[in-house]
């Protein structure tokens, strides 16, 4: 009699304690384990006593908080890395912008031109080694306002590419000057 109440309260137990761990687990692919997990203790508790009548020392508790355990961590990893990404992402655009800002102000003073659009492309993958680096840089290049038939020379391209790969550390052939507002190209 002592055996059967001792199995009651544990089915009970059990019970309670997997329907609040099916609440407490994070949404998603993660959740149906959970509940796969919970059922088979369940139903491992329920098959307790045979399970005892016929001499076995199996702890499926342990087994079942393990497995529990492992997932979570598992999804857990996941969402980290998805942060991580997310971060990665956000802090290579502001870095883009601030590049891209100070290409233009570079320029700002210039008697020869003038800077009318910008653009970089950053090596994204945020585990690579090179992370962040410049894999181009493009730069759009008009006449000043005061003198809308000047002529763009090769001089002047040398000279834009030589400041920006000096001031960046990129090489020259990375960087591309569109000069096609300028009269005659």
């Amino acid at each position: 009699m002592d055996n059967l109440r001792v199995w009651i309260i544990s089915l009970i137990a059990i019970s309670v304690i997997c329907s609040l761990i099916e609440k407490l687990a994070p949404e998603g692919s993660l959740n149906k384990y959970v509940k796969l997990v919970c059922g088979l203790v369940v139903a491992i508790v329920i098959a307790g006593p045979v399970i005892r009548f016929l001499g076995g020392d199996f702890r499926i508790q342990e087994v079942a908080w393990h497995d529990y355990l492992t997932l979570s961590k598992g999804e857990m990893e996941k969402r980290i890395r998805r942060l991580e990404e997310e971060e990665a992402g956000q802090l290579l655009e502001i870095y883009r912008q601030t590049l891209i800002s100070d290409v233009k102000y570079r320029f700002q003073g210039e008697k020869d031109f003038r800077v009318i659009g910008a653009d970089v492309v950053l090596q994204g993958n945020s585990r690579s080694d090179d992370f962040g680096a410049i894999r181009e840089l493009y730069i759009k290049v008009g006449p000043p306002e005061d003198n809308e038939n000047a002529v763009f020379t090769g001089s002047m391209e040398n000279r834009i590419k030589t400041g920006l790969s000096q001031a960046l550390a990129i090489e020259p052939d990375r960087i591309v000057v569109d000069s096609s507002i300028f009269e005659g190209r």
